[in-house]
């Protein structure tokens, strides 16, 4: 049990539902608290805002998201994601251990463009297209059509 105690930085970030927003700072508090509880310490909290979902959890299409860094165990972990889950307002919220190095991810901060061109899928790759595979459709497999007698 020796890794259960093991201090790691960790990212959590969660979607509370657009009603409970006005609330937000509440939750921010009450989970820092846990993860405190928990000796854990808090890096940095990030307030991304109102944004949209990439689709409708629970009817709603918008959410506040906030981005969780903090320092703890996979117990203080589990505890965090428990009362995550039984809040009442929290949409979705997802966990994942970080990088030390690694800078957050804010939604707002200007993206990196590189000048390597976009990945082409696989059958660009090969020269292929639908109709060149022979499909599920068309052409004639030999099936039970009639045929010219061959010569």
């Amino acid at each position: 049990m020796e890794g259960s105690h093991t201090v790691t930085l960790y990212e959590t970030l969660f979607v509370v539902h657009p009603e409970k927003g006005p609330r937000n700072k509440e939750f921010i508090e009450r989970f820092n608290k846990v993860v405190e509880g928990q000796e854990g310490t808090i890096v940095h909290v990030e307030e991304w805002g109102l944004r949209d979902l990439a689709y409708k959890i629970e009817k709603q299409g918008k959410g506040y998201y906030t981005l969780m860094r903090y320092k703890a165990t996979g117990k203080a972990v589990a505890e965090l994601e428990r009362n995550l889950k039984l809040t009442d307002g929290i949409l979705r919220y997802l966990t994942t251990r970080a990088e030390e190095d690694s800078p957050t991810a804010s939604p707002s901060a200007p993206r990196v463009y590189t000048d390597e061109p976009p990945r082409r899928n696989y059958d660009d790759r090969r020269g292929y297209d639908d109709r060149s595979r022979g499909g599920d459709r068309g052409g004639d497999r030999g099936g039970d059509r009639e045929r010219e007698p061959s010569a």
